[in-house]
């Protein structure tokens, strides 16, 4: 897993979440090349979209999306 740096995919999630987008399914890959990552994918309407990433920040993130049940 990378680092706590920036991660654009922890932002373009976090702004999805905040725009109303719903997440819909979160995924775990452990064996992902470069390291575990997480996948969550949201929808919104007939829109849907999907952010990935190892970063540690991104994971703890998820990990509260899905303590929320978000």
């Amino acid at each position: 897993m990378a680092g706590w740096g920036d991660d654009p995919e922890l932002e373009r999630l976090r702004a999805l979440v905040d725009e109303g987008w719903d997440v819909v399914e979160i995924t775990e890959d452990p064996s992902a090349q470069g390291g575990p990552s997480d996948t969550v994918r949201l929808r919104r309407g007939d829109e849907a979209a999907e952010c990935t990433s190892d970063h540690l920040a991104f994971h703890r993130y998820v990990e509260y999306l899905r303590e929320e049940g978000t």
